[in-house]
């Protein structure tokens, strides 16, 4: 291969303009060609916004260079017989360049080029063209020499527009691409789209009669490029230029690669003409149809890419030819399994693989074209997490009393095998990779205590946060951003810092509350959520930096934390939270783009806007939120792009980044709540929810023993041989780095959305993401194999359940969702307590709770609702639960029937959460909308309930509102019916309780009626409110 120096032309910086030869335009694209022969301009016909989707000199300046590789000009590495192997690049053949237009086809030709590096030897005849709805990019090559011609390399560089200059939201979600690539030899294929989601995008497919496609993609770094303003991070440019390769037995000796490498030889006179085309997508759909339609392989998965070992995948390749051959890298280890045909042509299969790390599934099909699909093994989650925990608990915390390290968790090394011992001051142990690592351990000890583990992390907070890290500053609560001897210079402003130390405080408390003997703890469960709050609090009120316009890592739990100080009575606090998360909504909700965080472009904000849109109920808001990570995330069928986020640095490295998982909440949330195709947008979903394991070292990153547990910070799709990117770099093993750094904060992300999800897809039907399942009689038989055993969502019947504490092994759900009966595991048996279990979407009705067949009492689920059941468990190792239809026998709660209106609500308040059905907790409970008619003291004030029939009614309870805060019980109140024509005192009202954090039960003489209203009187200096408002009827 020639010397990389021979690629490094120094970077000579030309004067910024496009010196524009040609158009070509129609109702599907304008095109705008320069003289160099290369596309400067691409723009689709009717598109969103005015988006260039490619590079050029006015866009990226910085790259304006002699070196420039703009699309559309070519790369080869060629050879004369078995002669040495020379370059010739099109940029260095200017002398040898015709460029000619007829009609909307633009021609270029290139032959004997005077210049070392120019186009001799054969010719090169390149055309952009028009054709019906799509860009026809087609390239014939032909060998003018009189010798054979091997062509090593044949590159297309393919710089999309993802020059981002660090300018306003609109440069960035407007004028900017993002774009996810499919090397896959003959189905491959290239999406470049707006980072908003918002379509249409542009895909690039082979030209399948040509035999086109791409097998190798290079990604320029300074040390093969120096000097280069196209090398990565050089210039402005993060992500680097990408050069895709036809042929690629050259730069194969980069490695880059994943697949076989191969040349191109033509003898004296021949030619070979490869294409491509350009065409317009409406959205991720769109474009699964048009790979089908132009002959390629539409390709889908459950649950995606990786797959634990425990579980089987199910694929479609959705061809119209015939497939000739599926085979794996690792037959004795691989099982795969013809399930037939469905629909139009979707071929499907079914895969297990107990291989470790990567597994390649090699396609062929048609008239001998080939793809690949790239898997990835890993053990089952449940193992993975705890081998890891225990990992963290013998390795990463330093015990060394008296010493600063003491008790913190450190980052772990590959490379060294050891912990990484770095506590100077900036870039050592603190900020987003050294604060991160507890707060997996800790949140997961929530779920699967160890009094061992419990203990560490006990100890870190207590030694390593408070009594080091916090030093002077617990009473303002600020956290500095690394650890190091006092006196500590390190910033106390980064803003990002605090989320990672209040939630694994938050984390500690629930563990305190929940297994309250587990350990003696250093103190009381108040202590640790009060300095959750206080850390949050100085976050906000500090002299802190991003904060109220920045989406931080982590403040998924904001509302938990909020509950749990209503719970335990500190409503100051929690109003505070609610105001500072009022404010920051406030000015997310007035961007059109409100994805604020550090980089111009980046995903970490989208956990927290969501968050905050979920807690104002803004559908728009969430709907921006999951169209954005649904875009940034590769569909591609390859582990390291599906459901993978790029960020600024393209999908060449630093992917499985924290928001994998983290941001995944997004996209779970909406999926159960909002979306109108949840079975399809399951896929991504449940791929991102576990992608983040795929981070722990089971043996599949380092097979050396003393790194079995750790975990790996990122991977680099684009390897290579200079080793890691990022901080400490060092070697890659196998592709990922060696330092630990954030990939804890992207298992805390997936500990907070793992679940088993039961959807009825509309190719593969029934299949249990996390989960074994089948149906009969009505009723799905589970068995959870997602790692937690908390959660289960039915996608399509629109069901949850989820436990407190402890685990279900095993369920039988209606779909009518009218039955449930699972096996609950007491993960903590050695101590009688009681188990919340919440349901969201249970069928309207009243239901028998059953214990190990006893009846231990009944609750009533309204539709769409939530129900919480309360379970008292012992000391056996199981128990059976049950929830069945209980008999009729008299009203029924049917507020959710009723539609309410009122004479005054806040406008920060809502009626929502009169009949939402769920159960408050206590009278200042912020875990759903309350009713609210704050700054009317004195006054008196109605709610009601319309029904669309007469109802016969004969009582009501009423939860009532109290925030301490200007709302408060009410003087009195009357019930009151509409008998048709006036409104009308109920008869012998017994009851009209004011009481907090209860239920307040009137009984009355039954009355036929379509309206009932309560009148609320207040006291002389308060407002009143109500939590939840029940009535009972037939």
């Amino acid at each position: 291969m020639v010397a990389a120096s021979t690629f490094a032309t120094a970077a000579i910086l030309l004067i910024p303009q496009i010196a524009s030869a040609n158009t070509i335009t129609n109702s599907n694209f304008t095109v705008q060609t320069g003289t160099n022969g290369e596309i400067t301009s691409l723009q689709i016909g009717g598109d969103t916004y005015p988006t260039n989707y490619v590079m050029n000199a006015t866009n990226a300046p910085n790259q304006n260079t002699t070196d420039h590789e703009w699309v559309g000009e070519l790369m080869f590495t060629y050879r004369l017989g078995t002669g040495a192997w020379a370059q010739a690049l099109t940029n260095k053949s200017a002398d040898a360049r015709t460029i000619s237009q007829t009609g909307n086809t633009v021609n270029i030709t290139y032959q004997n080029s005077t210049n070392s590096a120019g186009i001799k030897n054969f010719k090169v005849d390149e055309s952009y063209s028009l054709v019906s709805d799509y860009l026809k990019w087609q390239i014939t090559v032909t060998n003018t020499s009189t010798q054979t011609l091997e062509i090593g390399d044949f590159g297309l560089p393919l710089p999309f527009n993802e020059f981002f200059s660090g300018g306003n939201n609109e440069e960035i979600y407007e004028t900017r691409v993002i774009t996810h690539s499919f090397i896959g030899n003959n189905s491959s294929y290239i999406v470049a789209q707006r980072p908003s989601g918002i379509g249409p995008s542009l895909l690039m497919v082979p030209d399948t009669t040509t035999g086109a496609g791409l097998e190798y993609q290079d990604n320029w770094r300074v040390e093969e490029h120096a000097g280069s303003m196209w090398a990565a991070d050089q210039g402005g440019y993060s992500k680097g230029l990408n050069v895709y390769y036809i042929h690629s037995n050259v730069i194969k000796s980069n490695n880059r690669g994943y697949l076989a490498n191969t040349s191109l030889t033509l003898a004296p006179g021949a030619s070979k003409t490869y294409a491509f085309k350009f065409f317009k997508a409406a959205d991720e759909y769109a474009v699964q149809d048009r790979l089908y339609s132009e002959g390629m392989v539409d390709f889908n998965v459950v649950p995606g890419m990786i797959v634990p070992t425990n579980q089987t995948a199910k694929f479609d390749l959705h061809t119209s030819k015939a497939i000739t051959a599926v085979s794996a890298q690792y037959p004795s280890e691989t099982t795969i399994t013809s399930l037939g045909t469905t629909g139009t042509n979707h071929k499907l299969y079914q895969l297990t693989m107990s291989h470790l790390g990567q597994n390649n599934i090699t396609v062929t099909y048609g008239s001998g074209e080939k793809t690949v699909l790239q898997f990835y093994a890993i053990e089952s989650i449940d193992t993975a997490l705890q081998r890891h925990a225990t990992f963290m608990v013998n390795n990463q915390q330093w015990n060394v009393t008296g010493d600063l390290r003491d008790k913190v968790f450190d980052d772990w090394m590959m490379q060294s095998k050891a912990k990484r011992n770095s506590f100077a001051g900036y870039w050592g142990w603190g900020d987003d990779w050294g604060l991160t690592h507890s707060q997996f351990l800790a949140e997961k000890n929530t779920i699967t205590p160890v009094a061992t583990e419990v203990t560490a992390v006990d100890n870190y907070l207590e030694t390593a946060i408070w009594t080091n890290l916090m030093n002077g500053h617990h009473t303002d609560y600020l956290v500095p951003d690394f650890l190091m001897p006092q006196p500590n210079t390190t910033p106390t402003y980064r803003g990002y810092a605090y989320p990672h130390i209040y939630n694994t405080y938050f984390s500690m408390y629930k563990i305190s509350k929940l297994y309250p003997n587990l350990i003696t703890y250093k103190n009381p469960k108040t202590t640790y959520l009060l300095r959750a709050y206080n850390i949050f609090k100085a976050l906000y009120d500090g002299p802190v930096a991003y904060n109220w316009s920045t989406g931080l890592m982590g403040e998924m739990t904001t509302p938990d934390i909020i509950k749990a100080l209503q719970d335990e009575g500190y409503t100051t606090q929690a109003n505070d939270m609610i105001s500072k998360m009022a404010t920051k909504y406030n000015n997310f909700s007035a961007n059109a783009y409100p994805y604020g965080s550090e980089y111009s472009y980046d995903n970490t904000g989208e956990e927290s806007v969501y968050m905050l849109a979920k807690m104002n109920n803004n559908n728009t808001i969430k709907g921006k939120i999951n169209a954005k990570t649904r875009a940034s995330r590769g569909h591609m069928p390859v582990w390291y792009y599906y459901a993978d986020p790029v960020t600024i640095t393209g999908d060449n490295w630093w992917n499985f980044q924290y928001s994998t998982s983290l941001a995944g909440y997004a996209m779970d949330d909406w999926i159960r709540s909002n979306s109108a195709s949840p079975e399809l947008e399951q896929r991504l979903s449940y791929a991102a929810k576990i992608a983040n394991v795929s981070a722990i070292n089971s043996g599949q990153i380092s097979s050396d023993a003393a790194n079995i547990g750790a975990v790996s910070w990122t991977y680099q799709a684009n390897k290579g041989n200079y080793g890691a990117l990022g901080l400490d770099g060092g070697p890659l093993f196998n592709g990922w780095r060696g330092m630990s750094g954030e990939a804890d904060l992207g298992l805390f992300g997936a500990l907070k959305v793992l679940s088993a999800d039961i959807a009825v897809d509309p190719i593969f039907g029934l299949y249990g993401y996390g989960a074994d399942v089948s149906l009969n009689s009505g009723k799905y038989t589970i068995t959870p194999k997602d790692g937690l055993n908390k959660r289960l969502n039915l996608i399509t019947e629109k069901l949850s359940m989820e436990l407190e504490r402890d685990q279900y092994t095993a369920a039988t759900v209606a779909t009518a969702k009218n039955d449930v009966n699972f096996t609950l595991k007491n993960v903590t048996p050695t101590a009688a307590h009681v188990t919340k279990v919440t349901f969201t979407g249970l069928a309207a009705g009243t239901y028998n709770v059953l214990l190990n067949n006893a009846q231990v009492g009944t609750v009533t689920a309204t539709a769409g609702g939530k129900t919480v059941v309360s379970l008292s468990i012992g000391t056996n190792a199981t128990y059976d639960v049950k929830l069945q239809v209980g008999t009729v026998t008299g009203p029924q709660e049917i507020s959710a029937l009723g539609t309410a209106s009122t004479s005054f609500v806040s406008s920060w308040e809502s009626l929502a959460g009169l009949n939402d059905g769920y159960a408050p907790t206590s009278s200042n409970d912020r875990g759903h909308s309350v009713y609210g008619n704050w700054d009317n003291p004195g006054t008196t004030q109605w709610v009601q309930y319309d029904f669309a029939a007469a109802k016969t009614l004969s009582s009501t309870s009423i939860y009532w509102f109290d925030d301490d805060q200007g709302i408060d019980l009410p003087a009195s109140y009357t019930i009151q019916y509409w008998n048709g024509t006036a409104w009308v005192n109920v008869a012998s009202p017994s009851g009209l309780g004011i009481v907090a954090n209860q239920y307040n039960t009137t009984t009355f003489t039954a009355v036929s009626t379509t309206k009932i209203r309560v009148n609320i009187t207040a006291k002389t200096t308060t407002s009143t409110g109500i939590e939840s408002w029940r009535v009972y009827g037939m």
